[in-house]
């Protein structure tokens, strides 16, 4: 029997389940500044994925600061949850220049 070859993986980078207090900023489609301490509840080498209350969109860029850290990072909006599903409120988000800004080293 000949074995096939394994497709290549899905994503870029494997993903981590996570609780850390971040607080996230930025200014929305209409001009309006916000502000909201929330979670980040997954990380990737390349991003995240958050909660929030935000009517963020996809292309948007935002801040974020882990709570325990001076520092923040600028993030991408590059996935939202669709409304009226479990995944409403989520949001996928990506550095725009990678880091180790979340505390977690990924292999190379």
């Amino acid at each position: 029997m000949v074995k096939k070859p394994s497709p290549p993986p899905l994503r870029r980078s494997s993903r981590v389940n996570v609780r850390i207090p971040v607080r996230l900023s930025g200014t929305l489609p209409g001009g309006k500044a916000f502000t909201e301490d929330t979670f980040i509840v997954t990380i990737s080498k390349f991003g995240a994925k958050l909660k929030t209350q935000q009517p963020l969109e996809v292309g948007m860029q935002v801040k974020v600061q882990p709570h325990r850290r001076r520092e923040a990072g600028v993030f991408q909006v590059v996935w939202t949850g669709r409304p009226d599903t479990p995944r409403e409120g989520e949001v996928g988000i990506e550095y725009v220049q990678v880091s180790n800004l979340l505390g977690v080293a990924f292999p190379e």
